[in-house]
């Protein structure tokens, strides 16, 4: 059973009550032990939240409210021009929260609304301050508007002490460049000006970053939180954090700025692609229009009849009248073909040619007339000059007779026209009288409808491009904006109060972690209270610490002041012997007490030797006898040699007053073990250890011995079965719990009577045991009750110290509640 296990085995003793099985008086002495650690813990963790503090960034946090119009740009146009869709419903809060956070916006905001391109700072001992706006005592500017080519890498600019001159440093300090205030500087690849607002708010040292484009983009990105702020009011709340409060108040302005236009521009466009949309639509309807027009003319100037010969005479006079008509666009055809050769200036020749099919003899006798002309004309040229008045008067005669005959021509054309129009008009009249008298035409009809259709739809497709020109014109944001940007003065980050308080909890959370790991890996005996609820075993009694001198091997200390603390509690141990007599017959028998322990340093040879010590000071004769043949110390405690002893009493070399010690007590004395054998185990369970322990009896009223610890070596417990008074030594802070397993399987056993324990070495402690210093704290709990006995207060304490002892005794939470009832 680990000890863990056995901690919590402790919950079935005590009447099933958790509470109980918890030691109050290990748990007190766990955490006065490790306070200072505990406080440390809570320090280190006060201070790292303080470190915190100073060190981290100052961060603001704008924010914003706006009331977002649910209904999309598509859904809207729809509404106003009659379209019901639902698949148009595409207007919510996530979309507009979407557009506010995507790229477009930050570019939007990158390019026209913000100058984000310098970072300025205000460098300082423990961090660094961003500047931002009017809190800026100098400008940078660059004249070929070309920024350097070291970006995101701070760049210090520290001002001379008159101001009119400055010096950056980059690099790391590796690069120094000195320029001066108002003039140009070249500075990595570009044009620089730095200049002063105003030379009193100058501090030592400052620092600029010239950003990238990239970076920009993704400080926007990271700084922005969209959120819905009120679902039923269609509101969202915009917020932004910056290294300064102005700073983040004007990204928060720029940002719905560019909102507004986006949702602006956003609707414009739909618009725009309307407009396209319709205007394609209005030619495409007015092309078609005018096809079924053309069609319309055709069918009834050329819709042949001869499928209705039967109606009578209409027909044939309709067919007469198309028969003139072919014959008079015939015609006509000559004279446009006739006019188009003498605007063409082709040879007089061949028109005069072309000519002779024509029916009217004075258009070919004029052309015979100007085919003479030019004939001489050309005569003339080549035996006059151009300045003979002869030649220019044939050829302005020509020139004349041309355009006549052009004219003429002309006149003829628009002759054969107006005729050809005439029995077009005749024609579609008899048509129509026909087509009264069969009931209509189904091919003009379905023409005709189709027209009237074409005709309502590019009316419609008219009105709406108004009407959508007129909406464009009129449209405004999707967007208002409630609540203006605006931040706390307070920054959001670091929260002084909270880090604090985080801190503070951190470190009691680690001191409690700190005490529950100690307490429940704390393996060793640390005082009666957890002694008595590990075993069933007497407790005889508590032997103070003894803290007087350093003492590398154990002594005899109740001879030097009987009237001590540690010659008390001895005692007190003296006292409650007489109480493990078990047999009232035997009560005169002779005591025999063996002390051992389990290991070695439990402090056995202490105990034996002093309460031999004290024995020896209550007017009995007593004897100390070192048992432990291996590593013997008797001679030590008592200040004599070991050149006999026990084992050469036991082999026959020695008798009992040979080997017999005086100790500074008179009726104390002692026997050293001897030379070390090699077989102690065989000596003590030889029957001259019997002999040896009954010659003993009789010049002795009690016997001491000093024993092997048994947790080591059997010798103990061969040594225990001639006992009467064994006593089990547990040192405290010293002895581990699984000891007092040892110690409680012999009392288990029933194989040795009167057994006993005393805790050795408690530290001081008082309230710690319940039992003060240790003045003779005996318990039984064996057959189920239990009852002690506490002695020695009279003998040396004054009624003062015994009412201090008294209220030390209490448990410290007591004693708490007790002050505050005071």
């Amino acid at each position: 059973m680990t000890d863990f296990d056995k901690e919590f085995d402790d919950f079935d003793r005590e009447d099933g009550n958790i509470a109980d099985s918890i030691d109050l008086d290990k748990l007190e002495y766990v955490i006065k032990k490790n306070i200072i650690w505990a406080l440390l813990l809570i320090s280190l963790t006060t201070v790292c939240a303080f470190l915190y503090i100073r060190w981290s960034p100052r961060i603001y946090e704008a924010t914003t409210l706006n009331q977002i119009k649910l209904t999309s740009s598509s859904q809207e146009f729809a509404e106003k021009f009659g379209i019901m869709n639902n698949s148009l419903n595409d207007g919510k809060l996530e979309s507009e929260m979407a557009l506010i956070t995507s790229g477009v916006t930050y570019n939007r905001i990158l390019d026209s609304l913000i100058d984000l391109r310098l970072s300025y700072y205000s460098v300082g001992d423990v961090r660094d301050s961003e500047l931002f706006g009017e809190s800026i005592p100098f400008t940078i500017s660059f004249p070929s508007n070309k920024l350097p080519s070291l970006q995101n890498t701070p760049i210090l600019l520290n001002f001379s002490e008159d101001s009119k001159s400055y010096k950056l440093t980059y690099n790391k300090g590796k690069s120094v460049v000195e320029g001066f205030t108002g003039k140009p500087l070249f500075f990595e690849g570009a044009d620089i000006i730095i200049d002063l607002k105003s030379k009193s708010s100058l501090n030592n040292t400052y620092s600029f970053v010239v950003n990238s484009r990239s970076s920009l983009v993704s400080f926007l990105r990271q700084n922005i939180s969209v959120q819905v702020f009120n679902p039923k009011a269609n509101t969202i709340q915009i917020s932004f954090t910056a290294g300064n409060r102005e700073k983040a108040i004007a990204i928060l302005h720029a940002i719905n700025l560019a909102d507004s236009q986006l949702s602006r521009e956003g609707k414009a466009l739909v618009y725009e692609r309307a407009l396209d949309y319709l205007y394609t639509q209005a030619d495409l309807t007015k092309d078609s229009l005018s096809q079924q027009e053309k069609k319309l003319r055709e069918i009834s100037y050329n819709k042949d009849l001869s499928s209705y010969m039967d109606a009578g005479p209409i027909v044939s006079n309709i067919q007469e009248l198309e028969k003139s008509l072919n014959e008079l666009k015939g015609e006509r055809k000559k004279y446009q073909k006739l006019r188009h050769f003498l605007e063409a200036d082709s040879s007089i020749v061949y028109i005069q040619a072309y000519a002779t099919i024509l029916t009217d003899g004075n258009i070919s006798s004029s052309l015979s007339e100007l085919a003479k002309l030019e004939a001489q004309a050309n005569r003339m040229k080549n035996a006059y000059t151009e300045k003979t008045v002869a030649s220019n008067a044939k050829l302005e005669l020509y020139k004349k007779l041309r355009y006549e005959v052009a004219e003429s021509i002309k006149f003829a054309e628009q002759f054969l026209g107006e005729n050809i129009d005439e029995l077009q008009r005749e024609i579609g009249k008899l048509r129509h009288v026909f087509y009264q008298n069969i009931g209509g035409d189904p091919d003009f009809k379905k023409i005709e409808k189709r027209v009237a259709i074409y005709t309502n739809i590019f009316d419609l497709l008219t009105n709406k491009m108004i009407e959508v020109s007129m909406a464009q014109a009129s449209t405004i944001e999707s967007s208002a904006v409630i609540n203006s940007p605006n931040a706390s003065k307070t920054p959001i980050t670091p929260k002084i109060m909270i880090a604090y308080g985080i801190g503070v909890a951190v470190g009691v959370f680690l001191s409690v972690i700190l005490i529950l790991i100690v307490y429940i890996r704390m393996d060793k005996i640390s005082g009666l209270k957890h002694l008595e609820r590990r075993t069933n075993m007497p407790i005889l009694g508590l032997i103070p610490e003894y803290n007087k001198e350093e003492m590398p091997v154990s002594k005899l200390v109740v001879s030097n002041d009987p009237k001590s603390t540690m010659s008390e509690a001895f005692r007190s141990v003296r006292t409650n012997l007489n109480f493990m007599i078990s047999d009232i017959e035997n009560k005169d028998e002779k005591k025999v007490i063996s002390v051992t322990s389990t290991i070695s340093g439990e402090g056995k040879t202490f105990i034996g030797s002093n309460l031999a010590g004290i024995i020896g000071m209550s007017e009995q004769k007593v004897v100390m006898v070192d048992l432990d043949l291996r590593k013997p110390k008797v001679h030590l405690a008592f200040g004599g040699n070991n050149y006999k002893g026990s084992s050469s009493i036991l082999i026959g070399q020695s008798t009992i007053e040979e080997c017999l010690q005086d100790t500074d007590i008179d009726n104390l004395k002692y026997i050293s073990a001897g030379p070390i054998p090699p077989n102690p185990s065989e000596l003590v369970m030889s029957k001259n250890f019997s002999i040896f322990l009954e010659n003993l009896k009789k010049d002795f009223d009690v016997i001491v011995l000093d024993s092997p610890p048994i947790g080591l070596v059997t010798d103990g417990m061969i040594i225990m079965q001639h006992v009467t008074n064994p006593i089990y030594v547990i040192r405290a802070d010293y002895s581990k719990v699984s000891f007092i397993d040892n110690a409680d399987n012999l009392y288990k056993s029933g194989k040795f009577k009167n057994i006993s324990i005393i805790l050795n070495s408690v530290p001081d402690r008082r309230s710690y045991g319940g039992y003060g210093y240790g003045y003779g704290a005996m318990s039984y709990n064996a057959g189920g009750f239990g009852y002690g006995y506490t002695y020695g207060y009279e003998s040396d304490l004054n009624p003062g110290d015994a009412a201090y002892f008294d209220k030390q005794t209490q448990p410290f939470w007591k004693r708490i509640f007790n002050r505050k009832k005071k």
